[in-house]
């Protein structure tokens, strides 16, 4: 009976822990996943996807693969068409436009397209034609690391695998209309649901044993130029000889490709020569030397290293990209994003700028203004952005909210979220690495405690940068362009705490697509004229006057204090006691710094019911971590002590449900 006991508390204590939200309670709540209906279905079927949570213009990807038809309906309802994807049981997963995403794991996918075998799926090529050793793009799923490609039975030059949905593959000497077909490492493959086309075979050379040149790029060298040679059967030790010159800086860097440095030679029709150390060799004639002249244009880039390999999924990291063949003006891609601020130093380095990315390994694509690529499979690897809070201005703010702020610091990424004192900034905008404007929600007197949280669980903030005041520093009312822009009035100007009342915001200057805020809260709004704004208030959590806000398109923001009064009572929550202990928490749990101490000096601070009380924080990595008093279960708070063996470090962001 004991047993049973013991293993229904730790199903219970399980379901409250993943139940409850992973972000702070007065924020946007991530999306769930209830059920997909029906549960099973075809490429192009309709399935309604229900949850909670849900929001305009979100997401479906079913097994990896987007969804091209997704109707929101409400914010529990998603009407979707599944799309061609990986036959047999996949995951479905919904992200909305805030980055926030629930899966989903019971939904089978009963349709077989062309080219897939349940595990690895090629959905398409581009180009479908062309000459051998130029770069072909192959899109599809599965695809794994070390992956084959063949154009007909003949494997290709060089595969560079960028994404489990992308590789770019080199043709290898060909004629007529070949398949694609991907193979992976341990066995699976899928064949590309259309043929590739070879218009033209570039010139090959001739083979004495296992060697075989199929290309050498560029076409025309002189002196010091950086040679890529592609072909089969190369061997550690190679050497390369150009116009019987031996060639300097010879790197093997796979069986299928060597790097050289071009020697001094003659001038016109020479052949590359390339020996192995048990004496095989491989000719390429016809490779044309020029002189002095040192021709890159058209040449095919080569990137041999990324420095660093490693910075935040903010972006913002400056790297220095070394190789050869790189042209200006050249792009440059960091998993299929472009970077900024590429710079093209010499033929052999280019600096650029990450941009914001996932956590992961990815791929760095170097592009030359003529369209050759080439690049690193695993060139650079995004990890968690830690952000870090440096300063909050103004310092202080209105106590009914409204107040416009500017956090600046580092590692700020995108769908990063805020709070202030524990309550969710009413307004995140202009997020970049080092800056975040917010709009406050409304406060009680003293410090509040600014956060700022990265997706993936990552937190910072100041303690003491921002204080509630009756008396604020005030915030300059920037004249709007164009016109003068006022507001006069509100109509009614009063209501209950639960909202709904409609109001009529009255001034000058308003125009088409202006937003509106109310106690910092957006809200939908109409404009009716440039004298007129409608409006419904939204429910707030207790009384008094609060800030109406209107923004035109483009604009700074006008600002009317106390033009709204909420008399109601609200119908929100309230926070539990401990002791007579009054919670810091907003009504029923949020977020806050703790000053420091043990599990039980946590609960008494935090105001919570040791029946209810759920805690959360993020370790190093940013993975969050759960401790839930009332269950005497070893495993459900194993995490939580490991990471406080002893006590829990003052200053330490908790965010708990009462």
């Amino acid at each position: 009976m004991r047993r049973r006991f013991v293993t229904l508390a730790l199903l219970i204590a399980v379901a409250a822990f993943f139940a409850a939200p992973r972000e702070h309670a007065l924020a946007a709540d991530p999306p769930t996943i209830t059920a997909v209906n029906p549960s099973s279905g075809t490429a192009n079927a309709f399935v309604t996807v229900f949850g909670t949570g849900f929001q305009p213009g979100a997401m479906v990807i079913f097994g990896g693969t987007l969804s091209t038809s997704v109707s929101f309906v409400t914010t529990n309802q998603l009407n979707v068409q599944v799309p061609s994807t990986i036959s047999g049981a996949i995951p479905v997963q919904v992200v909305n436009p805030d980055a926030q995403s629930a899966s989903w794991t019971g939904f089978t996918y009963l349709g077989t397209p062309a080219g897939n075998n349940g595990s690895v799926w090629v959905a398409g090529i581009n180009p479908g034609s062309g000459i051998n050793g130029q770069p072909v793009h192959i899109t599809g799923a599965g695809f794994e690391q070390g992956a084959t490609v063949f154009f007909g039975s003949v494997s290709a030059e060089n595969v560079v695998w960028m994404t489990r949905g992308y590789l770019m593959a080199y043709p290898p000497i060909g004629s007529g209309t070949v398949t694609v077909k991907v193979v992976n490492p341990n066995g699976q493959s899928a064949t590309a649901p259309t043929s590739f086309t070879y218009t033209g075979t570039a010139t090959g050379g001739t083979s004495t044993g296992s060697v075989v040149i199929t290309s050498v790029s560029p076409g025309s060298v002189s002196a010091g130029t950086s040679v890529t040679i592609s072909g089969s059967g190369f061997i550690v030790g190679a050497t390369v000889s150009i116009g019987g010159y031996s060639a300097t800086n010879v790197q093997v860097v796979a069986s299928n490709l060597i790097t050289a440095i071009a020697p001094a030679g003659p001038i016109g029709a020479v052949s590359v020569i390339v020996s192995n150390p048990g004496g095989q060799s491989g000719v390429f004639p016809g490779l044309s030397y020029g002189g002095a002249t040192t021709t890159t244009t058209g040449s095919q880039p080569t990137v041999s290293s990324v420095s660093p390999t490693v910075g935040s999924s903010a972006g913002g990291t400056v790297v220095s990209i070394s190789g050869a063949g790189f042209v200006a003006p050249a792009t440059v891609t960091f998993g299929g994003v472009p970077g900024t601020s590429v710079t093209v130093v010499s033929p052999n380095l280019i600096t650029a700028t990450t941009p914001p990315g996932t956590v992961g390994t990815f791929g760095v694509l170097v592009s030359t203004p003529s369209g050759a690529v080439g690049g690193l499979i695993s060139g650079f690897t995004y990890e968690l952005a830690w952000p870090r809070v440096t300063s909050v201005s103004p310092s202080t703010g209105a106590l009914t909210g409204g107040t416009t702020l500017t956090i600046t610091g580092s590692g700020f990424a995108p769908g990063a979220t805020v709070t202030i004192g524990g309550q969710a900034a009413a307004t995140v905008s202009a997020v970049t690495p080092t800056q975040i404007t917010v709009t406050t929600p409304a406060g009680p007197p003293g410090n509040a405690t600014v956060l700022v949280t990265n997706p993936g669980g990552a937190i910072s903030g100041l303690a003491t940068a921002f204080q509630y005041s009756s008396t604020p520093q005030p915030q300059p009312q920037v004249p709007l362009p164009g016109a003068t822009t006022t507001i006069t009035g509100v109509t009614p100007s009063t209501g209950p705490s639960a909202g709904g009342t409609a109001i009529s915001i009255y001034g000058t200057g308003f125009q088409s697509g202006a937003s509106v805020t109310i106690s910092g809260i957006s809200v939908s709004a109409t404009v009716v004229s440039s004298t007129q704004i409608t409006a419904v208030t939204p429910a707030v959590s207790g009384t008094g006057s609060v800030t109406v806000t209107v923004t035109n398109p483009g604009a700074a923001t006008v600002s009317l204090p106390s033009a709204f009064t909420y008399g109601g009572t609200s119908s929100g929550g309230t926070s539990g006691t401990s002791g007579g202990t009054t919670s810091p928490l907003p009504a029923g749990g949020g977020l806050f710094v703790f000053a420091g101490g043990t599990n039980a000096q946590l609960l008494a601070q935090s105001g919570c019911s040791a029946s209810t009380a759920v805690f959360w924080t993020t370790d190093s990595k940013g993975a969050w971590i759960g401790y839930i008093p009332s269950v005497p279960v070893a495993v459900v708070n194993a995490a939580w002590m490991a990471l406080f063996p002893t006590s829990i470090p003052a200053g330490t962001p908790i965010f708990a449900r009462c």
